[in-house]
């Protein structure tokens, strides 16, 4: 190849690449201004409109190619972004704040496939209400605050909260079948998801080990008297045999 051509290849490469920027620039301060619509106080505002605006704005950015190495400097700021250690996934969660205390937690997961970018929710609408699954479905509703890479996939971390005076953290865990992300059922009772649940004047202690492949946490069990899930002297471990996790319980040392 001539050094003329090959310059001029390269120059068209760069010239693609920095209109992928600013296009994308672009779309992510279009974006940012329905965010900020969505966080103001304004009183005639369509909440769950403006809402639903912002969720399928975003799923459509991400679900377009020059995405996937757009960082999204300003968005960050307002929405927590995760990314893998190996960077094949990405997590998108914001919270709607519906009104008052209501929040509406919400997180996209993107990852890439040799057909493109594939984006879905974690929080799978359908899924949540329909009453007949199991109750920790409905702990879904969550920030992905940290991606571990664990076994053959990913076990992600969230957080969020169903008032009542609880919070909690969830944990589900993903595989690449196929080039799709599926959600594997390895918790107790065959679940795909775990629900740590504690009242908010406690702080969390759950810890993900991923070179033992354990999770720890302090026990929590419902009062029923008061109505509120409290701790015990008792310590919690999760401990996966390869194909499911196996629950342990024994007494904090002293």
């Amino acid at each position: 190849m001539k050094p003329k051509t090959f310059f001029l290849l390269l120059f068209s490469a760069f010239s693609l690449s920095m209109f992928a920027q600013i296009n994308m620039k672009a779309e992510e301060a279009n974006l940012l201004k329905t965010l900020l619509k969505l966080r103001s106080n304004d009183q005639e505002m369509d909440l769950e409109k403006v809402s639903i605006q912002f969720e399928n704005t975003l799923k459509t950015i991400l679900s377009k190619e020059e995405s996937w190495h757009y960082k999204f400097p300003e968005l960050r700021k307002y929405i927590d972004i995760k990314q893998s250690k190996d960077k094949k996934i990405r997590t998108f969660s914001w919270d709607s704040r519906m009104g008052g205390s209501w929040h509406t937690l919400n997180t996209f997961i993107q990852h890439e496939t040799e057909n493109g970018l594939h984006v879905f929710s974690l929080q799978n609408k359908k899924v949540l209400d329909n009453e007949e699954l199991h109750a920790n479905e409905a702990y879904r509703d969550a920030v992905i605050i940290d991606i571990h890479t664990f076994h053959n996939g990913y076990l992600l971390e969230g957080f969020g909260t169903h008032g009542s005076g609880h919070h909690h953290k969830v944990l589900t865990y993903y595989e690449l079948v196929n080039e799709k992300l599926i959600r594997k059922e390895i918790f107790e009772n065959n679940q795909s998801i775990y629900v740590f649940l504690i009242p908010r004047k406690y702080d969390f202690d759950l810890e993900v080990n991923v070179e033992t492949k354990t999770i720890t946490h302090s026990e929590f069990v419902m009062d029923n008297d008061i109505g509120f899930y409290m701790p015990t002297e008792k310590q919690v471990i999760l401990t996966f045999d390869g194909k499911k996790f196996n629950k342990t319980i024994k007494n904090k040392k002293p």
